[in-house]
């Protein structure tokens, strides 16, 4: 190995060391992800969202309470987060980050009987409702 391809692989290497220690991102960005109770009746929310390779464990919320996860996505931005809601005997599914396709880097997320709806990056924009995907 020549001298350059050492030294590049030498700093490549302390660059991701470094990233890790910062709880930085190297070469992708970091997305955070806040899920809000907000059903309609005041009912409480169990949540459980998982990735292909990390679960976050089930978590319980009362009415205007949040939970909040970060991550990093992977180079290509092929990352996808998808969470349960339950209320009330009812269990429902939705992807709270696919890649690019809510275009966000902050996801507030709202939890209301008729779907997840997120909350705008940018004060001219305005919030977006989804349905629940079927299983």
């Amino acid at each position: 190995m020549t001298s350059l391809a050492k030294t590049l692989l030498l700093l490549a290497l302390l660059a991701a060391c470094m990233s890790a220690m910062s709880n930085a991102c190297f070469l992708s960005e970091k997305v955070h992800v806040q899920i809000t109770n907000q059903l309609e009746n005041g009912e409480d929310l169990t949540l459980h969202c998982k990735s292909g390779d990390n679960d976050l464990g089930e978590h319980f919320l009362h009415k205007d309470e949040n939970y909040k996860f970060s991550f990093c996505t992977n180079v290509f931005d092929k990352t996808l987060y998808y969470c349960s809601f339950a209320w009330s005997g009812q269990v429902r599914w939705f992807d709270v980050y696919a890649g690019v396709r809510y275009n966000c880097l902050n996801c507030n997320w709202r939890i209301t009987h008729s779907g997840p709806c997120l909350e705008p990056d940018t004060p001219d924009a305005q919030e977006t409702c989804y349905q629940y995907r079927k299983k």
